[in-house]
């Protein structure tokens, strides 16, 4: 057993758990990473937050996207069917200096607009129950993507759509089942707010690369999240820099008394600490003495446990989407519906009435 075989374990993991059903590119990249000694040791040397291998394998799209040639790059673009495992280590082994200084200082910050399918039924949800969302703040906002979602296009098929007919982002959702609240339009919100510990700017170059490196690239969404980023930089969200736990207090003070604000987190909460996690629910729930809030979560399995639900035998528990609303202090958790976590589809679980 070698220092690096906690590496190893979890390069395999991710290409036989995150990968194995949505890239077959980087599942096969996995697996080439998880056998070679010598790229494992190098990783070592990248920041320890820059272990994790989305980190690295977007650090290799983003020198590719500004114009390293490699022959990667054309499997990537479905030029070629060559070994992705045997490029990509190649690719570490001649470009490893130039992505180490990419892993220096980027983090994955997945912003898809696929998400606002899954967010978009959710606030519909919350609409029906809370006549007054005067908010909207997404914590762990990226570049704020997602607070566009009533500009998208949400297409459910025979379930009916959601947005604009002629938004140049369209995200087509599979319901597997249930009957999630389809409106042909999102509430509309006074404010549209994204926190984030280091937001990216759309409007910068860099950054838009980024966003589109981070995105797997035989995954389907390169067009969507392209067309969702032009938009963005025509419209730029806005977002306040800084931690969760510091940076929402004032914004939830600025909103109306009486008016309920929705906090949403999609696949970001998980990225909390424990003791951050307790301290946003109890910030919560002491704001909600002064204005209800409704908290939309999208995480993980069992990141939320209010909403965790057992999986039929020999299956994986689904990511989970769920609302728990603060009132005056007190507590009520609505789970509704497993999802995607890239809104490829959404099976509701809540009955209208709930």
């Amino acid at each position: 057993m070698g220092a690096h075989d906690d590496l190893a374990d979890l390069w395999r993991w991710f290409g036989e758990q995150q990968f194995h059903h949505d890239s077959a590119l980087y599942e096969r990249i996995a697996v080439a990473v998880a056998a070679d000694d010598e790229v494992l040791e190098w990783l070592r040397q990248a920041p320890p937050a820059a272990h994790l291998p989305l980190v690295p394998l977007a650090a290799a799209r983003y020198l590719i996207l500004g114009g390293l040639d490699h022959p990667l790059g054309d499997v990537y673009d479905g030029r070629s069917d060559g070994d992705a495992g045997e490029m990509f280590v190649d690719l570490c082994r001649r470009h490893g200096d130039a992505l180490l200084d990419v892993m220096e200082t980027r983090r994955v910050q997945t912003n898809d607009c696929g998400r606002s399918a899954l967010i978009g039924p959710a606030l519909s949800w919350i609409a029906q129950r809370d006549r007054t969302p005067s908010c909207l703040i997404d914590v762990g906002a990226s570049a704020g993507i997602n607070l566009l979602c009533h500009r998208f296009r949400l297409d459910y098929g025979s379930h009916g759509a959601t947005g604009p007919a002629d938004s140049p982002v369209t995200v087509s959702c599979e319901v597997r089942g249930g009957a999630p609240p389809i409106a042909s339009e999102l509430p509309a919100f006074g404010e549209r707010v994204g926190i984030d510990r280091s937001p990216i700017d759309v409007t910068d170059a860099s950054d838009a690369r980024w966003l589109m490196a981070c995105v797997w690239p035989d995954s389907g969404r390169t067009e969507r999240v392209e067309a969702s980023i032009q938009l963005a930089q025509h419209e730029p969200p806005t977002t306040i820099a800084g931690p969760a736990n510091t940076t929402l207090p004032p914004v939830l003070h600025a909103q109306p008394a009486g008016a309920t604000a929705v906090v949403m987190t999609t696949w970001a909460f998980g990225h909390f600490t424990l003791d951050e996690r307790a301290e946003f629910v109890d910030l919560l729930r002491a704001e909600s003495a002064r204005t209800p809030i409704v908290w939309l979560s999208a995480e993980n399995a069992g990141v939320v446990e209010a909403f965790s639900r057992a999986a039929p035998d020999g299956e994986s528990e689904h990511d989970q989407l769920g609302v728990l609303r603060f009132d005056d202090g007190s507590v009520s958790s609505y789970p509704l519906a497993s999802v995607h976590p890239h809104g490829n589809w959404i099976d509701w679980h809540a009955n209208p009435s709930t």
